[in-house]
Parts: C-alpha cells; structure tokens; sequence
C-alpha cells in the first residue's frame, strides 16, 4: 500500500491548511495577549479537521452510521472549551471575542477535513479581519477605558444620565443595573476620546443633586 498515493496526500493537505489557519487565527489574537493564543487555536483547528476526516471516511464498514454525530460533538465539545476564557471584570465581560473565535476556528477546520477548500480559506479570513478591524471592542479600545460606579435614591437619574451620554456621544459599555439599600446602583464603563470629555462627564455628575455618590476609576 503506497501511503502517499493521491488520497493520503489530499488528507495531508487538508491537515496542513487546518494548521496554517490556525496558525494565522492565533497569531491575531496572541498579539493581543489574549488568554487563547497560536497554540490553542491551532490544536483546535486542526482536532476539528482531523475528527471530521474520521467522521467522513473512517466508517464505511459500519452500517446505518450517521456521519454528522461526530461533527456534531465537536461544535459543542469548544463550545464548553470556549467558556474558559470568558472572564468578569470591572461589572463587564472579556474574553467573548476569543471564545466566538476559538468556536469558529473549529467550524474552520472542519471545513478543511471536509475538504471545502474555498470555504475554510475564506473563513479564516474573515475571522482575521473581523477581530482586527470590525469589531466594536477594539475600536473602543483606541480610548481609555473607565469604570463609573453611580448611586442615587432617585430612579429619574437613569434617564438623566443615558440622555447626557446620547447627546455628548459618550461611548458606554456594559450596562449594569441594581437595586439596593433603597438606592440604585449604575455600573457601566465609558470611553472618554479625552480627559476633557471625561472631566466634564464628571462635573455633570457633581452637578445633579440626586447623584448621592459616584466613582469613577
């Protein structure tokens, strides 16, 4: 039996580019210092693309076998492997883009195993371009980033607050709400383009009497 005869080398092919997008994929994301770097994303790339290899050819001998059963797993088995880079800091979440990436990186490789070239090519680019360009939290990281912590017995302070950030084009990020000790309870974090806009987000707040007391760091 010639090993490299032009069927093993198509499986030789698809492992490679499964590895190279994964390569590329966490390359992006480890510039970033992000939780999930080259190595994760290309273990999970190619895993994917090897285990759709076996789902698709490792079971003629088996009778009444439903190929997707194994693709199935693996969506759902980096799921559950995604949600260990999700974190809570600061009352907002992190890690979200990394995990949607890590998940997709794998939809990526099994594109590859099934041998949809164009498909995992055009894939991995997207990916690529949508965590370094398109993607919200990293347009907001171009300001810095500040926790505002609010309260007040006057639950009109919500809406006075939420017109001043519209109007002053304040770019506002996980907005928490609560209720406690008879007071409400603001968290959330702003983007100020620059200290000027920050300090006068904070002379609004000095300057409403209902705001009994705030912090922001």
């Amino acid at each position: 039996m010639n090993i490299l005869d032009s069927f093993n080398l198509n499986l030789l092919l698809r492992i490679a580019l499964s590895v190279l997008a994964g390569f590329i994929i966490g390359s992006e994301r480890e510039t970033k210092n992000k939780s999930a770097g080259v190595r994760t994303h290309t273990i999970v790339c190619l895993g994917a693309c090897i285990a759709m290899i076996i789902s698709k050819y490792g079971f003629y001998d088996v009778k009444n076998y439903d190929a997707a059963r194994v693709a199935a797993q693996i969506v759902s088995g980096v799921g559950f492997l995604g949600a260990g880079v999700i974190f809570v800091k600061n009352y907002g979440v992190t890690g979200l883009t990394t995990a949607a990436g890590m998940w997709t990186t794998s939809i990526v490789g099994m594109a590859f195993g099934a041998g949809m070239y164009f498909v995992g090519i055009v894939a991995a680019a997207f990916i690529v371009i949508f965590q370094t360009f398109m993607f919200s939290g990293e347009i907001f990281k171009r300001h810095d980033q500040y926790t505002a912590i609010i309260e007040s017995r006057n639950s009109n302070i919500i809406g006075r607050i939420d017109t001043y950030i519209e109007q002053n084009h304040l770019i506002k990020k996980a907005y928490n709400l609560r209720f406690k000790d008879q007071k409400y309870i603001l968290n959330f974090l702003i983007y100020p383009k620059d200290a000027e806009e920050l300090n006068e987000f904070i002379a609004f707040l000095e300057s409403d009497l209902h705001v009994e007391k705030f912090d922001i760091f």
